[in-house]
């Protein structure tokens, strides 16, 4: 799926128009269509390699068309967005494909393991293609209210965050997952990593440690212990453990625990509570995610992980595009947070602090 080499650029479609999804057979199922739905948004078609699993999930969701070849979904002409939701090698082939047809995508983590795959993806920046990487941690409201107290100087100054999410997270033979180094970086780490880009600006270096349960049938790095600094010296220390095997003791994603220091103040934070508390004080505000049919006291969170950040990352996408915002914003920011994991993951067998830009960023956005 190479086809012709320019690039058409995208019309700008209109929130109402049709998204296609490529790939349905995991995360798509249970959070992008239940979101998209539960949001009113207009999914025209889906695509699997599995043909059964894609004809299963049409039917589930009162879907019009669905296909087994993602190049029939990219030029039918009821699609006008495309949602990629594949494992990461393939997404340069896709990617080039939908851009080849002057469509908009929004593309699943990762982008890429692999500074070769990100280099064809830079290249079509230069050709005009408009894609998005989806971080739906941006679209929790309990991240987002951290983001707000940081920005208001709710704690002063922070100087020290710390981030922990621990499961038993194995993965059955055959996943894509078992042909990634460093796998735990790509899938789970990323979303850290882009919160606190969000929360503090990127990364500026960091060095970090990783390794394997030897229970697991995985056997790629499925812990990793790592130090990052931040602008204004804001060091975070990351501990992303999927090796607990006592599910009582775990906090699995999207259960994580956050805790940044300030000067004067102190944020915990987890996706569905939000507690600030003042230096010195006895009080501690609190935000809460209410769960269903749950009532709870003081102020309260909207948006969960699971499944609504995935249908608000798409309707702010397709606003985005009726409005023509942010195109040089997403691409720059996919090319670093991408930049990003390729240097944790190389610091895991490092020595040294590894510099968090390297010589794929793209030209004129260091500063961005």
């Amino acid at each position: 799926m190479t086809g012709a080499s320019t690039v058409a650029r995208p019309a700008a479609p209109a929130t109402g128009q049709g998204i296609g999804i490529i790939g349905v057979g995991g995360v798509a199922r249970y959070a992008h269509l239940p979101a998209y739905r539960r949001l009113g948004l207009n999914v025209t078609a889906v695509c699997d390699v599995d043909e059964a699993v894609a004809a299963d999930v049409a039917a589930e969701f009162d879907i019009p068309h669905c296909f087994r070849d993602a190049a029939e979904l990219v030029a039918h002409p009821d699609v006008a967005v495309v949602d990629i939701a594949t494992p990461p090698a393939s997404h340069l082939e896709l990617m080039t494909a939908v851009a080849e047809a002057g469509k908009p995508m929004l593309v699943q983590k990762p982008l890429c393991t692999t500074p070769a795959e990100l280099a064809g993806i830079r290249r079509l920046r230069d050709r005009g293609a408009r894609v998005r990487l989806n971080m739906t941690g941006r679209q929790v409201s309990a991240w987002r209210k951290v983001h707000d107290l940081l920005r208001s100087g709710a704690i002063g100054r922070p100087y020290l965050c710390t981030v922990r999410n621990r499961d038993w997270w194995d993965r059955e033979p055959g996943r894509w997952d078992h042909t990634i180094e460093n796998y735990i970086v790509f899938e789970m780490a990323i979303h850290h990593l882009d919160l606190c880009a969000y929360w503090f600006g990127p990364a500026v270096k960091v060095t970090g440690r990783a390794g394997a349960h030897p229970g697991q049938l995985l056997k790629q790095a499925n812990w990793i212990s790592a130090t990052l600094e931040y602008p204004d010296a804001v060091v975070v220390q990351l501990l992303e453990d999927w090796t607990m095997p006592e599910f009582s003791f775990g906090n699995g994603h999207p259960f994580e625990e956050v805790v940044i220091s300030g000067s004067s103040g102190v944020i915990r934070a987890s996706s569905e509570r939000v507690e600030l508390a003042g230096l010195g004080g006895n009080t501690v505000r609190v935000w809460h995610l209410p769960r269903p049919g749950q009532t709870l006291p003081g102020e309260q969170l909207g948006v969960s992980w699971f499944p609504d950040s995935f249908g608000h990352a798409m309707r702010d996408y397709l606003g985005d595009l009726g409005a023509g915002r942010g195109a040089e914003e997403d691409w720059d920011h996919l090319i670093r947070l991408t930049d990003e994991t390729f240097a944790v993951s190389t610091s895991l067998s490092s020595d040294q602090w590894v510099p968090c830009r390297n010589e794929h960023t793209a030209p004129g956005t260091e500063d961005v």
